[in-house]
C-alpha cells in the first residue's frame, strides 16, 4: 500500500509540475525576452504656440497629452513634423541608427610656395613668377556626418514599466562654404574654403515610463542663411515601447 501511495503522489506531483510548464501560457509569456523601441520626433512649431503649450505648471514627466495636441496641429498644418528617429536595442546595450552623407573637407594646408630658382626665359618677375607658384595644397581631412543621427542606451527597470536611457540624438546641415584665403591662377581656383554646419544636438539622461511620451528638450531651427531663428522652436519628444520577442 506505501508503495502504490508513493507512486500516487510522485504521479500528482509530475501532472502539477506538467501543468506549471507550460510554454504558450501566461507563465512562459513572462520569461519571454524583450526590446526596447526608442522612438524620438523633432515637431516645429511657431515659438509663441510653445509658450502657449508650456504656460502652467507641470506635475508629471508625462507629455502625452502634450503630444495629442501636437498631433492635432500636425493635420491642421499648424506645425510640421521635421524629423523621426527610431532604433530597437536590448536592455543595457547601446545602439545607433544613422540617416547620413560623409561630407569630407580639408582642414590644414600647405602654404602657397614660389620656386627658389628658376629659368622663365626673361620672366623672372612679377606674374612671371608667380604662373610657377604652386596653390594651397590640402594635407589633412575630416569627415563630418550630414543627416540624423540616433544613439541610445535603455536600460529596462526590474518591473519593466520604467526605462532609464542615455540617448544623444543629432541633426546636421551643411549651410555653405567660407573663403579663408583666395588663390586663382591659370590653372583654375585653388581658394581655401571651410565649411560652414548648422547642428541640433542633445546629450542627455532620463527616465521614462514606457509607452508614454516625454518631451526631452526645445531647440532652435536655422533660418535661411544658416543662423539659429528664435521665432521658431523644434520640440523633441522621447517614447520608449518595451516589445516582447514572440514565439
Amino acid at each position: 500500500m506505501k508503495s502504490i501511495f508513493a507512486c500516487l503522489c510522485l504521479l500528482g506531483t509530475a501532472v502539477y509540475a506538467q501543468e506549471e510548464f507550460d510554454p504558450t501560457g501566461e507563465l512562459a509569456e513572462a520569461y519571454l525576452p524583450k526590446v526596447i523601441q526608442m522612438q524620438v520626433e523633432y515637431i516645429e512649431v511657431p515659438q509663441a504656440t510653445v509658450l502657449e503649450l508650456m504656460y502652467g505648471e507641470k506635475k508629471s514627466a508625462d507629455d502625452s497629452k502634450l503630444r495629442a495636441e501636437l498631433q492635432k496641429m500636425l493635420k491642421e498644418g499648424k506645425a510640421t513634423m521635421m524629423e523621426s528617429q527610431m532604433v530597437v536595442s536590448r536592455s543595457g546595450e547601446k545602439a545607433t541608427s544613422e540617416s547620413i552623407r560623409e561630407y569630407i573637407y580639408p582642414t590644414e594646408y600647405e602654404p602657397s610656395e614660389v620656386p627658389n630658382k628658376v629659368d622663365a626665359n626673361g620672366e623672372e618677375t612679377g606674374e612671371g613668377l608667380r604662373s610657377l607658384a604652386t596653390p594651397p595644397t590640402p594635407t589633412a581631412f575630416e569627415t563630418r556626418n550630414l543627416g540624423s543621427t540616433l544613439e541610445v542606451e535603455p536600460i529596462l527597470s526590474e518591473d519593466g514599466f520604467t526605462v532609464d536611457v542615455r540617448f544623444a540624438p543629432e541633426l546636421v546641415w551643411h549651410v555653405k562654404n567660407e573663403v579663408w584665403a583666395e588663390w586663382r591662377d591659370d590653372r583654375g581656383n585653388a581658394d581655401i574654403k571651410m565649411p560652414v554646419m548648422y547642428t541640433m544636438r542633445v546629450n542627455t539622461g532620463l527616465t521614462v515610463t514606457t509607452g508614454r511620451y516625454h518631451l526631452a528638450c526645445t531647440m532652435s531651427p536655422k533660418d535661411k542663411d544658416g543662423f539659429p531663428d528664435p521665432t521658431r522652436k523644434v520640440m523633441m519628444f522621447v517614447k520608449a515601447d518595451v516589445l516582447k520577442v514572440k514565439r
